[in-house]
Protein backbone atom coordinates (compact mmCIF):
# COMPACT_ATOMS: atom_id res chain seq x y z
CA UNK A 1 0.00 0.00 0.00
CA UNK A 2 1.57 3.43 -0.61
CA UNK A 3 1.29 5.86 1.91
CA UNK A 4 2.86 8.90 3.28
CA UNK A 5 3.91 10.09 6.36
CA UNK A 6 3.50 13.68 6.96
CA UNK A 7 4.48 16.24 9.76
CA UNK A 8 3.39 19.73 10.23
CA UNK A 9 4.27 22.28 12.87
CA UNK A 10 1.57 24.00 14.63
CA UNK A 11 1.94 27.91 15.56
CA UNK A 12 0.47 26.83 19.17
CA UNK A 13 -1.91 23.95 20.45
CA UNK A 14 -5.04 23.66 19.60
CA UNK A 15 -4.95 24.41 15.96
CA UNK A 16 -3.68 21.74 13.47
CA UNK A 17 -0.88 22.64 10.76
CA UNK A 18 -2.04 20.96 7.71
CA UNK A 19 -1.81 23.39 5.15
CA UNK A 20 2.35 22.72 5.02
CA UNK A 21 3.52 19.75 6.37
CA UNK A 22 7.17 17.58 6.06
CA UNK A 23 7.27 14.06 4.30
CA UNK A 24 9.10 11.74 6.81
CA UNK A 25 11.20 8.62 5.54
CA UNK A 26 9.30 6.60 7.72
CA UNK A 27 8.70 2.47 7.60
CA UNK A 28 5.49 2.79 9.33
CA UNK A 29 2.82 4.45 11.32
CA UNK A 30 1.46 3.66 14.68
CA UNK A 31 -0.56 6.42 15.63
CA UNK A 32 -3.81 4.83 15.00
CA UNK A 33 -6.35 5.64 17.84
CA UNK A 34 -6.74 2.74 20.29
CA UNK A 35 -10.27 2.49 22.26
CA UNK A 36 -11.30 1.52 25.55
CA UNK A 37 -14.43 1.05 26.96
CA UNK A 38 -16.07 0.65 30.55
CA UNK A 39 -18.34 -1.84 30.84
CA UNK A 40 -21.68 -2.12 33.11
CA UNK A 41 -21.45 -3.86 36.31
CA UNK A 42 -24.86 -3.30 37.02
CA UNK A 43 -26.79 -7.02 38.00
CA UNK A 44 -30.21 -7.67 36.14
CA UNK A 45 -28.50 -9.11 33.05
CA UNK A 46 -28.23 -12.67 33.71
CA UNK A 47 -24.50 -14.05 32.16
CA UNK A 48 -24.45 -11.08 30.03
CA UNK A 49 -23.00 -7.76 30.07
CA UNK A 50 -25.35 -4.80 30.33
CA UNK A 51 -24.02 -2.17 28.78
CA UNK A 52 -20.83 -0.05 28.27
CA UNK A 53 -19.89 3.03 26.18
CA UNK A 54 -16.28 4.11 24.87
CA UNK A 55 -14.67 5.24 28.07
CA UNK A 56 -10.87 6.31 26.25
CA UNK A 57 -9.07 7.39 22.71
CA UNK A 58 -5.78 7.74 23.09
CA UNK A 59 -3.71 9.00 20.05
CA UNK A 60 -0.35 7.38 20.99
CA UNK A 61 2.09 5.43 18.84
CA UNK A 62 5.41 4.71 17.48
CA UNK A 63 6.98 6.54 14.20
CA UNK A 64 9.82 5.08 13.20
CA UNK A 65 11.86 6.71 10.38
CA UNK A 66 15.38 6.17 8.71
CA UNK A 67 17.24 8.88 10.00
CA UNK A 68 18.34 12.24 8.14
CA UNK A 69 19.77 15.00 9.82
CA UNK A 70 16.97 17.12 8.72
CA UNK A 71 14.35 14.25 10.26
CA UNK A 72 16.31 14.39 13.48
CA UNK A 73 15.93 18.18 13.78
CA UNK A 74 12.24 17.87 13.45
CA UNK A 75 11.66 15.15 15.69
CA UNK A 76 13.64 16.51 18.65
CA UNK A 77 12.09 19.86 18.26
CA UNK A 78 8.75 17.87 19.18
CA UNK A 79 10.52 16.77 21.53
CA UNK A 80 10.99 20.00 23.41
CA UNK A 81 14.14 20.62 21.48
CA UNK A 82 15.14 24.46 20.49
CA UNK A 83 17.52 25.35 18.01
CA UNK A 84 20.24 28.37 17.07
CA UNK A 85 22.69 29.04 14.83
CA UNK A 86 25.86 29.30 16.51
CA UNK A 87 27.13 33.22 17.20
CA UNK A 88 30.63 32.88 15.59
CA UNK A 89 29.99 30.03 12.72
CA UNK A 90 26.27 30.52 11.30
CA UNK A 91 26.26 26.83 9.54
CA UNK A 92 26.59 25.31 13.35
CA UNK A 93 23.04 24.50 14.45
CA UNK A 94 23.16 23.75 18.37
CA UNK A 95 20.46 22.31 19.92
CA UNK A 96 19.30 22.19 23.66
CA UNK A 97 16.53 20.99 25.41
CA UNK A 98 13.88 24.01 26.14
CA UNK A 99 12.52 24.60 29.76
CA UNK A 100 9.01 22.60 29.07
CA UNK A 101 8.04 20.18 25.88
CA UNK A 102 6.11 22.99 24.33
CA UNK A 103 6.38 22.16 20.51
CA UNK A 104 3.20 21.13 19.08
CA UNK A 105 3.30 18.79 15.73
CA UNK A 106 0.47 17.45 13.54
CA UNK A 107 1.24 13.84 12.60
CA UNK A 108 -0.65 12.08 9.47
CA UNK A 109 -0.56 9.57 7.10
CA UNK A 110 -1.69 10.38 3.54
CA UNK A 111 -3.32 6.63 2.04
CA UNK A 112 -2.65 7.16 -1.85
CA UNK A 113 -4.43 4.45 -2.76
CA UNK A 114 -7.75 4.53 -1.00
CA UNK A 115 -7.89 8.50 -1.26
CA UNK A 116 -7.90 9.69 2.39
CA UNK A 117 -5.84 11.80 4.60
CA UNK A 118 -5.79 10.71 8.68
CA UNK A 119 -3.92 13.17 10.73
CA UNK A 120 -3.43 13.34 14.90
CA UNK A 121 -3.34 17.46 16.13
CA UNK A 122 -1.59 18.78 19.49
CA UNK A 123 1.13 15.70 19.36
CA UNK A 124 4.50 15.80 21.50
CA UNK A 125 6.98 13.76 21.22
CA UNK A 126 7.43 11.12 24.68
CA UNK A 127 10.24 9.94 23.41
CA UNK A 128 13.04 9.60 20.80
CA UNK A 129 15.74 6.39 20.58
CA UNK A 130 18.50 6.81 17.70
CA UNK A 131 19.97 3.51 16.64
CA UNK A 132 22.43 1.85 14.03
CA UNK A 133 24.09 -1.31 13.86
CA UNK A 134 26.12 -3.65 11.43
CA UNK A 135 24.98 -3.00 7.64
CA UNK A 136 22.32 -0.82 8.63
CA UNK A 137 20.57 2.29 8.17
CA UNK A 138 20.46 5.18 11.30
CA UNK A 139 16.93 4.72 13.06
CA UNK A 140 14.85 7.00 14.86
CA UNK A 141 11.91 6.21 16.57
CA UNK A 142 9.44 8.70 17.70
CA UNK A 143 6.97 7.63 20.39
CA UNK A 144 4.40 10.65 20.23
CA UNK A 145 1.24 11.45 22.63
CA UNK A 146 -1.29 13.24 20.55
CA UNK A 147 -5.00 14.90 21.64
CA UNK A 148 -7.04 14.42 18.73
CA UNK A 149 -7.72 12.21 15.42
CA UNK A 150 -9.48 13.54 12.22
CA UNK A 151 -10.02 11.59 8.73
CA UNK A 152 -10.87 12.71 5.76
CA UNK A 153 -12.77 10.82 3.33
CA UNK A 154 -10.08 12.62 0.37
CA UNK A 155 -6.25 12.67 0.27
CA UNK A 156 -4.22 15.06 1.35
CA UNK A 157 -4.03 18.41 -0.67
CA UNK A 158 -2.08 20.68 0.97
CA UNK A 159 1.82 21.59 0.57
CA UNK A 160 3.99 18.48 0.67
CA UNK A 161 8.00 19.40 1.36
CA UNK A 162 9.90 16.05 0.42
CA UNK A 163 12.91 15.23 2.48
CA UNK A 164 16.11 16.82 2.31
CA UNK A 165 19.55 15.31 2.81
CA UNK A 166 21.27 12.32 2.48
CA UNK A 167 20.32 9.04 4.84
CA UNK A 168 22.55 8.38 7.82
CA UNK A 169 23.63 4.97 7.53
CA UNK A 170 26.07 2.78 10.25
CA UNK A 171 29.30 3.53 7.97
CA UNK A 172 28.85 7.12 8.92
CA UNK A 173 28.84 6.37 12.52
CA UNK A 174 31.86 7.29 15.34
CA UNK A 175 32.10 7.10 18.76
CA UNK A 176 34.20 8.58 21.66
CA UNK A 177 34.37 7.48 24.69
CA UNK A 178 36.37 9.65 27.20
CA UNK A 179 38.26 11.13 24.17
CA UNK A 180 39.01 7.84 22.86
CA UNK A 181 37.34 6.41 19.17
CA UNK A 182 36.12 3.07 20.41
CA UNK A 183 34.14 2.91 16.67
CA UNK A 184 35.89 0.23 15.83
CA UNK A 185 34.82 -1.70 18.78
CA UNK A 186 30.99 -1.64 18.99
CA UNK A 187 28.50 -3.62 16.42
CA UNK A 188 25.83 -1.56 17.99
CA UNK A 189 24.80 1.71 19.68
CA UNK A 190 21.29 2.14 20.96
CA UNK A 191 20.14 6.00 22.37
CA UNK A 192 17.37 6.67 24.13
CA UNK A 193 16.01 10.23 24.97
CA UNK A 194 12.63 9.78 27.11
CA UNK A 195 10.43 12.79 28.38
CA UNK A 196 8.34 10.67 30.38
CA UNK A 197 5.18 12.00 29.23
CA UNK A 198 1.82 11.15 30.03
CA UNK A 199 -1.71 11.88 28.45
CA UNK A 200 -4.49 13.43 30.98
CA UNK A 201 -8.14 13.00 30.23
CA UNK A 202 -11.08 14.94 31.89
CA UNK A 203 -15.00 13.98 32.87
CA UNK A 204 -16.24 15.11 29.69
CA UNK A 205 -14.02 13.74 27.15
CA UNK A 206 -12.72 10.72 25.84
CA UNK A 207 -9.52 12.30 24.31
CA UNK A 208 -6.42 13.38 26.37
CA UNK A 209 -6.89 17.12 27.18
CA UNK A 210 -3.28 17.51 28.65
CA UNK A 211 0.14 15.91 27.97
CA UNK A 212 2.40 16.32 31.18
CA UNK A 213 5.80 15.09 32.11
CA UNK A 214 4.92 12.36 34.95
CA UNK A 215 8.59 12.31 35.83
CA UNK A 216 11.68 13.27 35.66
CA UNK A 217 13.35 12.75 31.70
CA UNK A 218 16.17 10.72 31.65
CA UNK A 219 18.76 9.44 28.55
CA UNK A 220 20.19 6.34 28.07
CA UNK A 221 22.73 4.71 25.90
CA UNK A 222 23.32 1.04 25.05
CA UNK A 223 26.36 -0.48 23.26
CA UNK A 224 27.26 -4.00 21.93
CA UNK A 225 30.78 -4.81 21.26
CA UNK A 226 32.04 -7.27 18.56
CA UNK A 227 34.10 -9.63 20.65
CA UNK A 228 34.82 -9.30 24.73
CA UNK A 229 37.02 -6.51 25.63
CA UNK A 230 39.15 -6.86 28.48
CA UNK A 231 40.14 -3.62 29.28
CA UNK A 232 37.02 -1.79 28.66
CA UNK A 233 35.32 -4.60 30.94
CA UNK A 234 37.79 -4.04 33.73
CA UNK A 235 37.83 -0.11 33.81
CA UNK A 236 33.75 -0.14 33.06
CA UNK A 237 33.55 -2.57 36.82
CA UNK A 238 36.16 0.30 38.34
CA UNK A 239 34.03 3.42 37.13
CA UNK A 240 30.92 1.35 38.89
CA UNK A 241 32.63 1.20 41.94
CA UNK A 242 34.06 4.93 41.93
CA UNK A 243 31.07 6.34 40.94
CA UNK A 244 33.19 7.96 38.07
CA UNK A 245 31.65 10.15 35.17
CA UNK A 246 33.12 10.73 31.50
CA UNK A 247 32.55 12.15 28.17
CA UNK A 248 30.78 10.01 25.17
CA UNK A 249 30.55 11.41 21.73
CA UNK A 250 28.51 10.14 19.17
CA UNK A 251 28.48 11.38 15.37
CA UNK A 252 26.37 10.27 12.50
CA UNK A 253 27.96 11.87 9.38
CA UNK A 254 26.66 12.06 5.53
CA UNK A 255 28.55 9.10 3.69
CA UNK A 256 28.88 11.22 0.21
CA UNK A 257 29.68 13.97 2.47
CA UNK A 258 31.59 13.67 5.91
CA UNK A 259 31.57 17.01 7.04
CA UNK A 260 27.85 16.84 7.23
CA UNK A 261 27.93 15.57 10.68
CA UNK A 262 24.94 15.15 13.09
CA UNK A 263 26.62 15.44 16.66
CA UNK A 264 25.51 13.75 20.51
CA UNK A 265 27.56 15.16 23.24
CA UNK A 266 26.60 13.46 26.49
CA UNK A 267 29.31 15.11 29.01
CA UNK A 268 28.25 13.53 31.96
CA UNK A 269 28.01 9.80 31.50
CA UNK A 270 28.70 6.81 33.96
CA UNK A 271 28.30 3.53 33.57
CA UNK A 272 25.32 1.38 35.21
CA UNK A 273 25.81 -2.28 33.94
CA UNK A 274 28.99 -3.97 32.14
CA UNK A 275 27.88 -7.76 31.23
CA UNK A 276 29.73 -10.47 29.69
CA UNK A 277 27.49 -11.87 26.30
CA UNK A 278 28.06 -15.44 24.79
CA UNK A 279 30.32 -16.85 26.98
CA UNK A 280 29.62 -20.48 25.57
CA UNK A 281 30.31 -18.84 22.06
CA UNK A 282 32.65 -16.00 20.45
CA UNK A 283 32.68 -13.73 23.41
CA UNK A 284 30.97 -10.81 23.69
CA UNK A 285 30.18 -7.50 25.84
CA UNK A 286 27.24 -5.01 26.26
CA UNK A 287 27.04 -2.15 27.84
CA UNK A 288 24.83 0.33 29.72
CA UNK A 289 25.28 4.04 30.26
CA UNK A 290 23.08 6.96 32.49
CA UNK A 291 23.91 10.24 30.83
CA UNK A 292 22.98 12.90 33.83
CA UNK A 293 22.47 16.62 33.73
CA UNK A 294 25.57 18.64 33.46
CA UNK A 295 25.84 21.69 35.33
CA UNK A 296 28.64 23.30 33.17
CA UNK A 297 26.13 22.68 29.59
CA UNK A 298 23.00 22.70 31.70
CA UNK A 299 21.48 19.58 29.67
CA UNK A 300 22.40 16.06 29.47
CA UNK A 301 22.43 16.16 25.59
CA UNK A 302 23.42 18.98 23.18
CA UNK A 303 22.96 18.18 19.71
CA UNK A 304 25.29 20.09 17.01
CA UNK A 305 24.13 19.92 13.37
CA UNK A 306 27.57 20.69 11.13
CA UNK A 307 27.21 22.58 7.94
CA UNK A 308 23.86 23.36 8.25
CA UNK A 309 20.55 25.12 7.79
CA UNK A 310 18.05 24.95 9.50
CA UNK A 311 14.44 23.58 8.08
CA UNK A 312 12.70 24.80 10.90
Amino acid sequence: MEVRVLVGVQSGRGTAETSTMYRLASTDFGMAPSVDKTTSEALGSGRWERDGFVSKIAVEGDLPVEATREQLELLFYGAGFDGVADSVDPDLWIITPSNATKNWLTVGMDDIDNDMFEYSKDCLISSINISTSIAAYVTATASMIGMDFTTNSTGYTGTEIAPKGEPLICLGTTIKQNGVDITSKVESIDINIDNKLEGKQSLNSEYYKAIRQGERGSVGISMTFNEFDKPTYIQDLSDIKSNSSYEIITEFAERGNPAKIFRMTFPNCKVTKSERTDIGGAGGLTKEVSAYYDETEKTPVKIEILDYASIL
